[in-house]
């Protein structure tokens, strides 16, 4: 071997560990406790792109819809689906590699499949499989041209290695989400709530900083479900929730606290600045509208609001019991509006 050879398997060897390093990196990240499916999801989209130099990638989750089963994910923002039921999901779990489009393309059992993929303009096809069940494929398009047209095998090696780490953090990120997520809204749960607003006093007084609570209730949501029934008071919910989430910031924390009621955590916001918010979600709230075979209607919401006290012996009972009298002071005395504790505190107090 002469010294240029030398050289290039040094080079080689050296790529190969910077790789590997990279991959237990990225292992360690995506398979950390907190972690949503959406950061699951950009988190190997971006490593597609990044490492492996895909011109684009998706990942298609499995997904249970009307009792049918689906791989489906999107693509330029476009919802594509692709039925779970065709022949392609026992030919991804009996071959447990990255599979080139070319490989299905005769296949004729495969020719949905084969269709769909091309249609879409995928190369790379990676089953993510869990245990015995595939909860999912990474979809990679072709390389970008100044890359090289096509992916190497040390490439595909390590895609694969990629999906190991994704088919565990889908389903970690699942369970995460099964445990810290209501169900019907998909805000967060009361349990979570609970949990976060004890972290979120603990954070306040050992920096100082302020902190808004607040809780919402659906004015009058009785009678939307005695009226249009159990179903469209279940699209309301999800609408407001849809609103509340779209309304506040991405680091305050909005849960379902029961019932029709929500609740808004506000980290480091004080009281005028809470108002706003609760000013603008008011008005996103009523400005909904429900229409059904009964006609159309709309919701209008109470809000109680409180700040966290400092230098006192306040607890999240307490906390949250200040945030619920400013909110019951607020239905007994007209609805639809926000009434802050501090303003009413002397005429709600026992």
């Amino acid at each position: 071997m002469d010294e240029t050879d030398h050289l290039d398997t040094e080079d080689h060897y050296k790529k190969q560990i910077l790789d590997l390093n990279m991959m237990l990196e990225i292992g360690k990240t995506l398979n950390a406790a907190s972690l949503s499916l959406k950061n699951v999801l950009d988190i190997v989209i971006l490593t597609t792109y990044g490492h492996f130099h895909s011109a684009d990638s998706t990942i298609l989750l499995s997904l249970e819809e009307d009792d049918k089963t689906f791989f489906t994910g999107e693509v330029e923002e476009k919802r594509i689906s692709l039925s779970s039921s065709t022949p392609l999901e026992s030919f991804v779990r009996e071959n447990e590699r990255v599979i080139h489009i070319d490989e299905i393309e005769a296949i004729s059992k495969l020719k949905n499949a084969y269709e769909f993929f091309k249609e879409n303009e995928f190369e790379l096809i990676v089953p993510l499989r869990f245990k015995e069940r595939i909860n999912g494929i990474l979809c990679l398009k072709r390389k970008d041209e100044e890359f090289g047209s096509e992916y190497t095998e040390d490439e595909k090696r390590y895609i694969n290695i990629i999906a190991g780490f994704t088919s565990v953090a889908i389903e970690n990120a699942r369970l995460y989400e099964m445990a810290t997520l209501d169900r019907k809204t998909k805000l967060y749960n009361h349990g979570f709530f609970q949990n976060r607003l004890t972290q979120e006093i603990e954070r306040a007084e050992r920096y100082k900083t302020d902190l808004t609570l607040m809780i919402l209730d659906l004015d009058h949501f009785k009678k939307v479900n005695d009226t249009y029934g159990h179903i469209v008071g279940d699209e309301v919910l999800i609408k407001v929730a849809q609103t509340i989430k779209g309304q506040v910031r991405t680091f305050d924390i909005p849960a379902r606290f029961g019932g029709e009621e929500f609740t808004v955590i506000l980290p480091e916001t004080d009281l005028e600045s809470a108002s706003l918010v609760a000013q603008r979600l008011r008005k996103a709230i009523k400005g909904l509208t429900f229409t059904t075979q009964k006609g159309e209607f709309s919701i209008a919401v109470s809000i109680g609001m409180a700040s966290f006290i400092h230098e006192t012996s306040m607890t999240e009972d307490i906390f949250i019991e200040h945030a619920d009298r400013a909110l019951y002071y607020a239905k007994e005395h007209g609805r639809d509006q926000i009434v802050l504790y501090e303003n009413v505190k002397e005429a709600i107090e026992i």
